[in-house]
C-alpha cells in the first residue's frame, strides 16, 4: 500500500538540526512529530508499504498535484491536532479543497477543538463552524468515519449535525498508541533537589491572567530543583535557543534560565533523553508529557485549555488544572499526590477501539501480523539511522560547539539565499514571458476588433444584407400579430 500523510517531515528522516529548525520541518510544534511517528510505526507493515508526507501549506495543491496523488497513492491520511480553532481558517479550507480533488480514500486520524476551560461546553463562539463542517463533510465523502481527540470535540461535531459512532468516534491521540496496547512501566522515582525535572510551557500563555498561577508556581519551584530543564516545542522558541543572535529577545520573554532549555528534532532522541535523564515531567504541553509517558517517566499535565484537558481525561493522564494548582506549594506535593499508574488503566481497551477504527478505514496494521522472529519494520529502520541527539541552548555549548553550530547555520542560510535568488530569477523570467504573451494577445485582440469593425461596415454596405434585414423585420412583425390575443 502507498500512503500519503499530512506532515511536515518523515519521522524516519535523519535531518541536519540547522536545516530542521531554520526551515521549520515541525509544522510549528515538535509535538506534531509524536503522533505522525506513531501512525507511521503502526501502518508500516512491510517493505511493500510506502508512507510519504506532504506539508499542505508548502505544496502547490493544484489539479496536477491532485492527479499525481490519485495516480500514485492508495490512501490520504490527515493527522491533526487542535485544528478547530479561530486561527486555523486557512488550513481548514486548504484541506477541504484538496480532499475534494482526490478520488482515493481520505481520513482524519485525530482532531481536536481549542477552547478555554469553563463550565460551558463552548465558552466562546467558534467563528469558523461553516468551514469546519465543510472540511469534515468533504472527508466523510471519502471515508467511513473520522477520529476525534475527545468528548468535547465530539460534542462540537454533533452540534454541527454529525452523528457519533457513524460519522465520528473518539480515539484520543495516536501518540499514546505508539507501542500499541502496552505502555512502558512508570519508573519508580523519589524526588530530591538533585532530580531532573522536565518543565514544559508555552511562551504566549505566560502573559495571560488565567495562566498566572502556573507561572507563579513554576517560579516558586525553580530554585528548589537546580537541574530543572525546559523543553522547547514551538519552533520560534527552538530557534531562539539555537543561536546566540536573538538570545536577548529570548531572555526578555522567558521566566527561567535560558541555558537549561533543550529541544529535539526527532522522536527517538526525545524519548531516549527522557528515559535516560529525566525523573519527572510537568507542564502545560500535552505532547511534552506524552513523550515522558512513552519513556516511562512520571508525568503531570497542567491543562490550560480544553484541547489538553480532553486528552488528559481520555487517556487517564495525571493532571491538575491551572486554578487548583495554587493550593500546592511545591512539586513535591504534586508528585506525592499523583497516581502515575492511571495511564495504564483502560489503555488496552482504548487501543482496541483505536485499532477497530483503523480497520474500519480498511487499513492494515502491524498488529495484524506476527513479528515474533523479527523486529517491527519501523523499529528496524529507526535502529539503522543515527539521529541527532538533544538540542541544547546555545549558552550551554563550549566554544567549539558554538562555532560548529554557526557554521552549519550560515552554510544553510547561504543555500537558502541562493535558492531564493534562483527562484526569484525564475519568477522574473516567467513574469517577463507572461508580459510578452499578454502584450501579444492584446495586439491580436486589437487586430480582431479592427477586422470585426471592418466586416460590420462591409456588411452594412451590402444591398443583400439590407434586404435580409428588412425581411427579418417583416417576419418579426408578422409573428407579433399572430401571437397577439384576439379581441
Amino acid at each position: 500500500m502507498r500512503i500519503l500523510m499530512r506532515g511536515a517531515i518523515d519521522p524516519l528522516t535523519d535531518m541536519n538540526p540547522a536545516k530542521f529548525i531554520i526551515e521549520n520541518h515541525t509544522g510549528g510544534n515538535i509535538g506534531n512529530m509524536i503522533f505522525t511517528n506513531s501512525i507511521a510505526r503502526t501502518l508500516l507493515v512491510d517493505e511493500n508499504t510506502v508512507i510519504d508526507y506532504v506539508d499542505l501549506r508548502r505544496q502547490k495543491l493544484n489539479d496536477a498535484y491532485a492527479a499525481f496523488v490519485n495516480e500514485t497513492y492508495d490512501y490520504f491520511l490527515i493527522p491533526l491536532a487542535n485544528a478547530f480553532k479561530s486561527t486555523n481558517y486557512d488550513e481548514l479550507m486548504i484541506i477541504t479543497d484538496f480532499v475534494k480533488k482526490l478520488k482515493i480514500p481520505c481520513c482524519i486520524i485525530g482532531v481536536g477543538i481549542q477552547r478555554t476551560i469553563s463550565k460551558d461546553r463552548f465558552s466562546e463562539v467558534y467563528p469558523h463552524c461553516a468551514e469546519a463542517k465543510a472540511m469534515v463533510a468533504a472527508v466523510l465523502e471519502k471515508s467511513p468515519m473520522i477520529g476525534v481527540r475527545g468528548e468535547l470535540t465530539g460534542e462540537f461535531l454533533k452540534d454541527l449535525g454529525f452523528l457519533p459512532e457513524k460519522d465520528y468516534t473518539v480515539i484520543g491521540c495516536p501518540s499514546m498508541f505508539t507501542y500499541g496496547g502496552t505502555l512502558p512501566e512508570i519508573k519508580p522515582t523519589v524526588l530530591s533537589e538533585d532530580s531532573v525535572i522536565s518543565f514544559n510551557s508555552k511562551v504566549e500563555f505566560e502573559t495571560l491572567e488565567g495562566y498566572r498561577p502556573f507561572v507563579e508556581f513554576a517560579k516558586r519551584n525553580m530554585p528548589l530543583f537546580p537541574n530543572m530543564i525546559y523543553v522547547q516545542q514551538q519552533i520560534d522558541d527552538v530557534r531562539m535557543i539555537y543561536l546566540d543572535s536573538i538570545k536577548q529577545e529570548l531572555r526578555k520573554k522567558k521566566n527561567y534560565d535560558v541555558s537549561k532549555a533543550v529541544s529535539f528534532t526527532n522522536i527517538p532522541a526525545w524519548i531516549d533523553y527522557f528515559r535516560e535523564n529525566v525523573d519527572f515531567s510537568f507542564g502545560s504541553r500535552i505532547h511534552g508529557n506524552v513523550a515522558a509517558i512513552l519513556a516511562g517517566v512520571p508525568s503531570v499535565a497542567v491543562p490550560f485549555d480544553r484541547r489538553v484537558l480532553e486528552l488528559a481525561e481520555y487517556h487517564n493522564i495525571p493532571y491538575i488544572k491551572v486554578k487548583p494548582l495554587g493550593k500546592y506549594q511545591t512539586l513535591y506535593d504534586v508528585f506525592e499526590q499523583a497516581d502515575f499508574s492511571s495511564v495504564h488503566r483502560g489503555h488496552r481497551e482504548r487501543f482496541d477501539h483505536y485499532l477497530d477504527f483503523l480497520h474500519t478505514l480498511g487499513l492494515d496494521t502491524i498488529y495484524d501480523h506476527d513479528y515474533t522472529d523479527t523486529k517491527i519494520p519501523y523499529d528496524k529502520i529507526m535502529d539503522a539511522r543515527k539521529f541527532p541527539g538533544v538540542i541544547k541552548a546555545y549558552e550551554a555549548l563550549n566554544d567549539a560547539q558554538k562555532l560548529e553550530r554557526y557554521k552549519d547555520s550560515f552554510t544553510l542560510y547561504r543555500e537558502i539565499r541562493k535558492e531564493l535568488a534562483d527562484t526569484l530569477d525564475e519568477t522574473k523570467r516567467d513574469l517577463s514571458a507572461q508580459k510578452k504573451t499578454v502584450k501579444k494577445q492584446a495586439a491580436e485582440l486589437e487586430q480582431l476588433k479592427k477586422e470585426n469593425a471592418e466586416l460590420k461596415e462591409t456588411l452594412n454596405r451590402n444591398p443583400l444584407m439590407r434586404v435580409l434585414k428588412a425581411i427579418l423585420r417583416r417576419l418579426r412583425r408578422l409573428r407579433s400579430k399572430k401571437d397577439a390575443p384576439s379581441a
